[in-house]
């Protein structure tokens, strides 16, 4: 059989397809019946219901049609004991606390020093046991103090080279 251009025309058997028929593009079909609706509709809906126009034509809502979510409670609901006082009573009131607050620094930095002079007092000790520890000995009372400490109780612990009397 002879060879015919291309694989791709009618008379070829080397692929099997089937020439004039194509699968429908549901895209389109939905775009061109969404087209042809709004066309007709699209001005009463986006006038009553603009978040489902939008929504059809796939654009985000435009801020004049968002609606803005307000609080359910009054904003200041709760008025403070403060705003109720005159000008020289919150005044005073205001030194009071402030004298408080001063009053409780100085008891926490007083408490402060104590608690770091008491660690300085423990460490010290510490060190103090640490270095006096080597005086600080149990003591066999029968024997002497400062046996094989000093110099002439020494000699007598090494051994000579040579005899000096037979």
């Amino acid at each position: 059989m002879k060879k015919v251009i291309g694989s791709q025309s009618k008379r070829s058997n080397s692929r099997k397809r089937s020439f004039g028929k194509t699968n429908p593009n549901f895209n389109s079909l939905i775009k061109q019946e969404t087209d042809s609706f709004l066309a007709k509709w699209g001005h009463k809906i986006k006038s009553e219901n603009p978040e489902v126009y939008y929504s059809m034509i796939n654009r985000p809502l435009p801020k004049k049609y968002q609606k803005t979510n307000y609080p359910i409670a009054p904003v200041n609901a709760y008025v403070p004991p403060q705003s109720k006082l005159s000008k020289e009573e919150l005044e005073k009131q205001m030194e009071e606390e402030a004298k408080e607050r001063q009053e409780k620094e100085e008891a926490l930095r007083i408490k402060k020093e104590k608690e770091r002079k008491e660690q300085e007092r423990i460490r010290y000790n510490r060190e103090t046991y640490e270095r006096e520890r080597k005086y600080i000995r149990w003591v066999d009372p029968n024997e002497p103090i400062n046996r094989n400490r000093l110099g002439s109780s020494q000699v007598w612990r090494k051994e000579k080279k040579y005899r000096y009397y037979d």
